[in-house]
């Protein structure tokens, strides 16, 4: 028996209110659900920021000496870890390779002989100055002077070049000016070295002759920290 056409229409209007009532019960659980995840993801975010804060599963292990005790940019330190790498007898176990190493890399010329007979003083006081790095081979010189923030006093260079080409023979003598930037000096005489060129030195150093492992720490912070602080 036929449907009615009143029939027909109510039961066309029931589909309707149900789809219209599932409807609105599917977006009420998609809230429900979008608000339960992002309830959830809050309550991660809050989880990582205490861990954070605690420093249980977030510590920095990364660390470098010179950073550890502020000595960053004090140039009378850089100095002294400098010349200590030169001095052959000093206990990195590198022997004379840092200082052979530097040699050429500043001149282009291997190092002259008696690098490992050499003696090494940091800060020498002269009769016009101080420099900060005098190496005395058998029968040749090497003078550094490194500056890191400063710029050279007025005819520095000079005065030190005269200085030293009086104590020996024309090619005895040999002149560095170190800087982060390799900045050239007032004297001619003073070949400019960047501190890139210098940790270049080093490396090369520690790939022929390996420090001894009581040095190697300070070795390699002292190349991470070039790289990083030094180096423009």
């Amino acid at each position: 028996m036929a449907q009615s056409r009143a029939a027909r229409e109510n039961a066309l209007s029931a589909r309707i209110d149900r789809l219209a009532a599932d409807w609105i019960l599917g977006q009420q659980t998609a809230e429900v659900a979008a608000e339960t995840d992002l309830v959830g993801f809050c309550e991660r975010v809050q989880s990582l920021c205490a861990d954070v804060d605690s420093g249980i599963h977030w510590q920095n292990t990364d660390w470098n000496l010179f950073e550890l005790f502020r000595r960053q940019r004090k140039e009378d330190d850089h100095t002294r870890a400098i010349a200590w790498l030169m001095r052959p007898t000093a206990p990195h176990g590198l022997k004379d390779a840092f200082l052979k190493a530097f040699f050429e890399k500043a001149f282009g010329i291997p190092a002259p002989a008696g690098t490992l007979e050499c003696r090494v003083a940091e800060k020498k006081r002269i009769a016009i100055g101080e420099v900060d790095i005098e190496v005395k081979g058998p029968r040749w010189w090497l003078i550094v002077e490194n500056k890191i923030d400063d710029d050279e006093g007025p005819g520095q260079t000079k005065k030190y070049a005269a200085y030293y080409k009086q104590l020996a023979r024309p090619g005895e003598t040999f002149f560095v000016f170190l800087s982060p930037e390799g900045k050239r000096p007032e004297s001619r005489d003073f070949e400019p070295m960047s501190y890139r060129e210098l940790r270049e030195a080093l490396e090369s150093a520690c790939e022929s002759v390996p420090p001894a492992p009581e040095a190697e720490l300070l070795v390699r912070h002292l190349v991470q920290h070039i790289l990083l602080e030094l180096e423009n």
